[in-house]
């Protein structure tokens, strides 16, 4: 597959990958010799600290005073959710206090709600009710290993939440660890328990890590974005002219 993967791209003039992680995988592959990237943008009227809605967040039984994790995405088992609620069940052990919400739909969700029975499942949300929902966490967990950009953890960002990740394409360019959050070896409960447990018991370091992170998210707005992809086809427009 790999092998007829790379046939298939070397006939391209260029690829545009959606983060440097992901884009090195391709080098290793050697499926192009010519890569830019093609990020992902956030929609900072969607996405921004103003959103948080604790009325909302009471109102999907949620209190104020104790931190809320968050799991964003579709309910499949690809994204992590084994690794997000033996994290959790370690948490519960230790006696931390914390509330987790579920944001998102998929046909794992009976499954899911079986191993966090006291988790909030607020289902599908979309537009701003969905900045709505994010900015009403307190940290995003994403422990998924499948994402070639991480959009989630974009808007997790853009709504000044520190965001624990997998080390993982997608995460690893997005989060700076121990600057706006954490990046935490694929599958490594005890790692992501620790992690986790810091920011529910610090809310001080979740302030300085989620502006951090909000501070970051300014970079991706989609004007610049759209704008590399622009100039990856004058530039060739350009190379083919010469030839």
């Amino acid at each position: 597959m790999v092998a007829w993967l790379r046939k298939l791209y070397r006939k391209c003039d260029a690829l545009v990958a959606p983060s440097e992680s992901f884009a090195q995988v391709l080098r290793e592959q050697r499926m192009n010799y010519d890569i830019d990237i093609w990020s992902r943008g956030v929609d900072r009227e969607i996405f921004h600290p103003g959103r948080r809605d604790l009325e909302w967040r009471a109102q999907h039984g949620m209190s104020a005073d104790l931190p809320v994790i968050g799991f964003l995405g579709r309910l499949v088992m690809e994204k992590g959710l084994d690794v997000f609620s033996d994290a959790i069940d370690q948490l519960n052990r230790r006696k931390i206090p914390h509330q987790v919400m579920v944001i998102g739909e998929g046909p794992a969700r009976q499954w899911f709600q079986s191993r966090l029975p006291n988790a909030s499942f607020v289902g599908f949300q979309g537009g701003a009710d969905l900045g709505r929902a994010v900015a009403s966490m307190d940290l995003l967990f994403n422990p998924s290993v499948t994402e070639t950009f991480g959009n989630v953890t974009l808007e997790a960002m853009a709504c000044g939440l520190p965001v624990v990740a997998a080390k993982a394409t997608g995460s690893q360019s997005l989060v700076e660890d121990k600057k706006s959050g954490r990046l935490i070896t694929p599958g490594a409960i005890k790692q992501f328990a620790d992690a986790l447990q810091l920011y529910c018991e610090n809310d001080g370091l979740r302030r300085e890590h989620g502006n951090a992170g909000a501070d970051r998210a300014l970079d991706y707005s989609w004007d610049a974005i759209n704008q590399v992809v622009a100039d990856t086809y004058l530039r060739l427009i350009r190379q083919r002219q010469t030839r």
